[in-house]
């Protein structure tokens, strides 16, 4: 009695089991889900978690009775979290499936059963495009940067130079343009109209006004939610620099070691007192004399001469009597020296010229084939470098290096890889580059710009600080610079980071994309290239895969980059110019860069479709703004030691003036205000990360853009033609919210004239 009772039990806990669907368990394994059911949405479903239970040591492996059902990971020991997808469904009824979790022998098994929702299709709209946007909230999401030229971008005084005030004035309309930050072009006092040879990190150039003014500059932009960037030079310093000067003519100089400065540069290269150059380039050692350099008494001066080619001098003392300049205009030879004196040489015979005069000058003396004060190219002979005269003894001329021809002191030499006027900084090793004196007084020079409330920086030629290889002691040394200035901006107060963007010029991206290991922003010359070649070939269909590859090259060197794409800026020839000053690709290049992620710059003109040759001059892509249309507002720069010293006047015509632009529905102004509008708008659109819509098309270009549960699909028609497009089933096409040019839809089907673009906010 007692073995039958006991057989029937064990047939109860048997039959129990069996009648179980989740937990079957023999006598070692077992295994249990939670949940047991799951629910998905048609489109675009997040995924769901199911936590399996499974006993020590247990092998299991998750088979999905549907393709569209996907569990990962698909196998594994013992317990563990399973992450469930659903595949987007365009059925019309529900579908259900189930993932089922076994052992090896497949003796043990829980279910997990899987539904989702009916699709169901958006309504099919057919006719023009008629783009209904949000309403604009206020608040500026865009993330864009205006680059501008202080010197022309607003003149506020009447001097024809831009200043604080002139920016301070104009925040209204880079408000209204829907940008967030601003990047001035240096600010510190300097010996050009550019500003990139500083004299002095500590203060403001005088012809933009005084301190007060960019404090006050500063505030009013902070009280429209508009940054400030300075662009800062850290390869470089000017030639007129205090530190510097010093630094040339007193060996002891604390200074001399923030140079590379050298009595034999070569020899000191080679024994390795230079660590931040890789090579000895003597075409960037340039010389400086000091001490006795000139000489004052009656002297005669040789001239041997081939044709119209200097070839040699002799200069002796003499007691015979001093001559005036000769009169005689056929003759082209001339003595110069001193305080803008010449003297014109007298002819002895058709390879001999000579003249005695009463010579006073501190800095030598040079031979001179033309009087035009302009000095044209070719026309200036002079000693070679570090060569002195010596009275009686003949000295071959050149017009190459065309030295100040000297009659003694001492020459030393220094480097400067952008030309003399811009001698390089010296950092030491970048182990230690901390630690050196340039470092140091640079870095305490920002500390100041951050107390008036600056925001961040904009770092010039960092590619050049150090040369001894592509990139890694930059990187190294970068990396020390933002650290040391993101500190500072720490303790002033900041929670945030400060920003910090680097002007890393590469000719490939893959050689610029390891700098993102030094700094979190750099410049996509490549975002520009790879647009202009686009508009150009009329052939859309590799921008977005472009893109795509240079975050992914980003993403590897740092996890938190931040994307800079731009067309073009200071140093460039302007995009219009490159398009053919063609007026649809100029308003479409707009159009692809307010619409492409990342954090983007628009150049000073850009937004005005201003044109530029680099080649002719780089004045000629640095035009200053027109404000109205008569242009008596321009900042032209004209006045002041620092003036520009030409302008490209043949483009400021009264319907390129801001004024006109502003009144003409459809401008290239108005294309930037309103794609910026569309940007500030829309979460998507600022901070969105792209993927590729699968649409078909030589000339398309076309991505979505999406954050958190905002999606935007983007559609470019690249070429002059028109082109119907078909888009992807699942998108609802039902809400544009910006059109560029002309578009029709009926149903899928997209038909978009020539360069004409569209955004649909799915």
């Amino acid at each position: 009695m007692k073995r039958l009772l006991f057989l029937a039990t064990i047939a109860l806990a048997l039959f129990s089991c069996k009648d179980d669907k989740n937990v079957v368990i023999d006598s070692k394994e077992s295994i249990e889900a939670s949940p047991t059911s799951l629910s998905f949405a048609a489109q675009d479903a997040e995924a769901q978690v199911v936590q399996l239970t499974v006993s020590d040591g247990t092998k299991w492996t998750a088979v999905c009775s549907n393709t569209w059902i996907k569990a990962n990971p698909s196998s594994g020991t013992g317990s563990a979290n399973v992450t469930v997808t659903a595949y987007n469904s365009t059925w019309a009824t529900p579908r259900t499936g189930k993932v089922t979790f076994q052992n090896s022998s497949k003796s043990v098994t829980a279910v997990v059963e899987v539904s989702q929702e009916a699709y169901e299709a958006p309504e099919s709209i057919t006719g023009n495009i008629e783009p209904a946007p949000a309403t604009f909230d206020g608040t500026k999401r865009s993330n864009t940067t205006y680059q501008l030229l202080v010197y022309t971008f607003a003149d506020s005084n009447g001097d024809k130079i831009g200043d604080f005030k002139g920016i301070q004035n104009k925040l209204d309309y880079l408000n209204e343009l829907g940008v967030n930050a601003l990047w001035l072009s240096p600010i510190h006092p300097s010996d050009s109209y550019h500003g990139y040879d500083i004299t002095d990190y500590n203060a403001v150039n005088p012809i933009f006004g005084t301190e007060t003014d960019f404090q006050n500059l500063v505030n009013a932009a902070h009280e429209k939610d508009i940054k400030i960037y300075l662009d800062y030079v850290l390869n470089h310093s000017g030639k007129g620099n205090a530190w510097f000067t010093e630094a040339l003519e007193n060996p002891s100089s604390q200074y001399r070691d923030w140079y590379m400065i050298s009595s034999n540069p070569q020899s000191d290269f080679s024994a390795g007192k230079f660590p931040s150059l890789s090579s000895y380039n003597k075409d960037n050692w340039h010389a400086h004399s000091y001490g006795d350099l000139g000489y004052n008494g009656r002297l005669h001066f040789e001239l041997t001469v081939a044709g119209s080619t200097p070839k040699s001098i002799v200069v002796t003392t003499t007691s015979n009597a001093a001559q005036a300049s000769n009169s005689d205009t056929s003759v082209k030879f001339w003595i110069y020296f001193g305080d803008k004196k010449m003297f014109r040489l007298y002819k002895r015979s058709d390879t001999l010229y000579e003249i005695t005069v009463d010579f006073n000058s501190d800095w030598g003396f040079l031979v001179r084939t033309s009087d035009d004060e302009n000095w044209p190219a070719g026309t200036k002979w002079g000693a070679a470098t570090g060569v002195h005269i010596t009275l009686g003894t003949a000295l071959n001329l050149n017009n190459s290096t065309a030295a100040d021809i000297t009659f003694g002191g001492t020459t030393v030499y220094y480097y400067g890889a952008f030309g003399s006027w811009m001698p390089d900084f010296s950092y030491g090793k970048v182990s230690s580059a901390e630690t050196s004196g340039a470092f140091k007084a640079l870095a305490a020079s920002v500390d100041k710009w951050i107390g008036l409330g600056i925001d961040g920086l904009r770092l010039d030629a960092v590619r050049f600080i150090y040369e001894n290889d592509k990139y890694a002691s930059n990187v190294q040394f970068l990396q020390k610079w933002y650290n040391r200035c993101n500190t500072a901006f720490h303790n002033a107060g900041h929670p945030n980071n400060i920003y910090m963007v680097g002007e890393a010029w590469m000719d490939s991206i893959n050689d610029m994309a390891p700098y993102y290991q030094g700094l979190p922003a750099l410049f996509m010359f490549d975002y520009w290239w790879r647009l202009e070649w686009s508009l150009k070939n009329s052939t859309g269909k590799y921008f977005v895969d472009d893109i795509m590859s240079y975050e992914t090259m980003f993403a590897s060197n740092r996890s938190d980059y931040i994307e800079v794409p731009k067309l073009t800026n200071h140093d460039e020839t302007r995009a219009a110019t490159s398009l053919g000053k063609n007026t649809a690709r100029i308003k479409q290049a707009a159009a692809f860069l307010l619409t492409s992620p990342g954090e983007p710059y628009i150049y000073q003109g850009e937004e005005l479709g201003y044109w530029g040759d680099k080649s002719t001059g780089d004045e000629n892509v640095r035009t200053p703004i027109m404000w109205d249309k008569n242009g008596n507002d321009c900042a032209k720069g004209h006045s002041g030691s620092n003036g520009i010293p030409k302008v490209d006047n043949s483009m400021l015509t009264s319907a390129i003036s801001v004024a006109s632009q502003l009144e003409t529905e459809g401008s290239v102004l108005n294309v930037y205000r309103s794609f910026l509008k569309l940007r500030n708008t829309y979460d998507a659109l600022a901070k969105g990360k792209m993927t590729k819509a699968n649409v078909s098309g030589d000339s398309i270009a076309a991505w979505y853009m999406t954050y958190g549960s905002e999606k935007m699909l983007v559609v470019h028609n690249v070429s002059a033609d028109q082109r119907v497009v078909t888009l992807p089933q699942a998108d609802d096409l039902s809400h544009p919210v910006a059109l560029l040019g002309i578009g029709e839809i009926d149903g899928k089907k997209l038909t978009l004239a020539g360069n004409s673009s569209v955004v649909f906010q799915l």
